[in-house]
């Protein structure tokens, strides 16, 4: 099959839905079909590259366009992409166009028709609600544009596009999964140099939160919660790496502040995650102990993760989340909003390293298990093949679980 992606980020660009996006289109080249992704050029990115067989095309938005006196700025900022989709993607036959955001789905919707292939759209938005006109929105991209099948990651995002108004008989559950292998196996020397660049010492024990700078994300209690655990550990250091695309900079220098009054300058570390596409697992081997205390994810990748890392997770029980949590037994379930029960939670994993280590290998064979690549491709060609052999009317059928 020629599958063509379409995602405003791709590596490498850091956070969850790259990874996914990654892993689906390595894994989909790997089974031998043809997989083109059409992303954004970011600075310092190739305008066209091959990674893994995945030939990936980046354009560039730039708004100076939207001025130039042959063009309306509204029309552009809209439906600026169309004329690069059409040349890049216009020209070929396509077996399946694949979307990972709503305005991915709004581009695939307008391209359905012209290009005469199934569109199938995956949603990586964990809270719609909270952008502009988030709600109407989102219930334009599920209930009422135009699309084939809806592939969620997992039960939350299945929810959230049944809630939204996709109808229940094209949506399909395809769990997102992980490359385990990229994530274990880190020697000293990797470890060693993950650590110089986080900028903690070989002794120190480490907190490891990974996630983009967003509140969601739950960073501001992580630095809380470090106000009491270095009563107990004097030496303890938490690392906060992240993204700032699509995240915010004032929530980061929010951070910084809270940081400063607390007076935790040498405890929390804020890095960003520049590092090159598949070097996390030497980070996540180089912690102690691994915490997400978010207030709401559709799944939470980097949790499994570093549950497929080894390392000890603590977590909270937001829905997505709570979907890893149950899957992997010896993870340390805690309160959403709540320092405190983070800060005990991770206090006790660090006065036991024992018991961690132990609790963490526990939760490493299942994330392995129920987490993988090769599940992820699967469903997603389960559902790609069920399109082409039959009229995109003809589709439909009970929600179903296609993958594990």
């Amino acid at each position: 099959m020629h599958i063509w992606f379409l995602t405003p980020t791709f590596p490498p660009v850091h956070g969850g839905s790259e990874t996914q996006i990654y892993t689906l289109a390595a894994g989909l080249t790997r089974r031998g079909h043809q997989v083109d992704v059409l992303t954004e050029r970011y600075p310092g990115s190739a305008e066209r590259e091959e990674l893994l067989g995945v030939r990936v095309h980046r354009v560039r938005t730039d708004a100076a366009r939207w001025s130039e006196p042959d063009r309306v700025p509204w029309e552009e900022r809209v439906f600026g992409l169309l004329g690069d989709a059409e040349r890049l993607i216009g020209s070929g036959p396509v077996d399946i166009l694949q979307t990972f955001c709503q305005v991915g789905a709004v581009l695939g919707a307008m391209m359905r028709d012209a290009i005469g292939c199934p569109l199938v759209v995956t949603m990586n938005e964990t809270t719609p609600d909270t952008d502009p006109f988030g709600d109407s929105r989102s219930r334009l991209v599920f209930g009422r544009l135009p699309h084939d099948a809806v592939v969620a990651g997992s039960l939350a995002y299945r929810d959230q596009a049944i809630g939204y108004g996709a109808d229940p008989g094209v949506v399909h559950i395809a769990r997102y999964g992980i490359e385990a292998g990229l994530y274990g196996g880190a020697d000293e020397r990797e470890i060693r140099h993950a650590r110089d660049w986080l900028g903690v010492a070989p002794q120190d024990p480490l907190v490891l939160l990974v996630g983009r700078y967003k509140e969601r994300k739950g960073q501001r209690e992580l630095v809380r919660a470090m106000a009491r655990i270095v009563d107990r550990h004097p030496t303890a250091r938490a690392a906060l790496v992240g993204s700032l695309n699509s995240a915010s900079a004032a929530y980061k220098r929010q951070l910084e502040d809270d940081i400063d009054a607390l007076g935790l300058r040498e405890h929390v570390l804020l890095r960003t995650s520049d590092r090159p596409f598949g070097s996390m697992r030497a980070i996540y081997a180089a912690a102690d102990v691994v915490v997400q205390p978010s207030h709401a994810e559709g799944l939470g990748l980097s949790a499994v993760e570093a549950i497929a890392a080894g390392r000890p997770l603590v977590a909270t029980t937001v829905q997505g989340l709570s979907e890893v949590l149950e899957c992997c037994p010896g993870t340390v379930p805690v309160p959403p909003h709540d320092p405190g029960a983070l800060a005990d939670a991770v206090r006790a994993l660090l006065d036991d390293p024992r018991r961690a280590a132990a609790q963490a290998s526990r939760a490493q064979e299942a994330a392995r298990r129920e987490f993988t690549a090769d599940g992820m491709v699967d469903g997603y060609l389960k559902v790609y093949e069920r399109l082409r052999a039959a009229p995109a009317a003809e589709s439909a059928g009970a929600v179903t679980e296609v993958s594990r």
